[in-house]
């Protein structure tokens, strides 16, 4: 599946949550997420021109993650995504490690967690960055709507890992 995101910054937390509950976006759920990242030649933790994988815990929930490298020639970030959800965390590391990924990042952030028609809404709060919103849609169309819908500038909105929009957020991670 295509997953288009754009990330904003300088938000109103409470002003957010007040427009998804106007626009019936349901908050699916509040908590801390661990991600494990992991490279190897043509995988990269914080370049989105390159292949991505991580292993994610959402509560008890386990999720493999590969996105494909970004499209270039977009505003947004545009990849191909492709989720499995497992159910056995230790074994899910031994094998992505033996297909000769190593662990080059790990880290907890707390997030909630709200959709909308097929589009996700998540504020992002790390312990050194002020919370932020990150939107993801399927088409360019469906953002430039949920941006107008949620009386957001779509040209405030910022393309890219977290990690390559602040890497001096992230330069005890690389």
């Amino acid at each position: 599946m295509n997953e288009i995101e754009l990330k904003f910054f300088n938000i109103d937390v409470k002003n957010i949550k007040k427009k998804l509950s106007i626009i019936g976006a349901q908050k699916k759920y509040d908590t801390f997420i661990e991600s494990n990242l992991f490279v190897k030649e043509g995988f990269s933790t914080w370049d989105s021109n390159k292949q991505f994988l991580r292993i994610r815990k959402i509560d008890a929930q386990i999720i493999i993650t590969h996105k494909d490298p970004a499209i270039k020639e977009s505003n947004m970030t545009i990849r191909q995504e492709t989720e499995v959800k497992v159910d056995d965390y230790k074994k899910a590391v031994a094998l992505v490690e033996k297909l000769g990924f190593r662990r080059a990042m790990v880290y907890s952030k707390h997030r909630i967690h709200y959709e909308w028609d097929n589009i996700h809404f998540e504020l992002d709060t790390f312990n050194h960055i002020p919370t932020y919103l990150e939107i993801e849609t399927q088409t360019k169309e469906n953002m430039k709507d949920i941006c107008l819908r949620l009386d957001i500038d779509i040209n405030q909105g910022k393309k890219g890992t977290i990690v390559e929009i602040l890497p001096e957020k992230f330069s005890n991670f690389q």
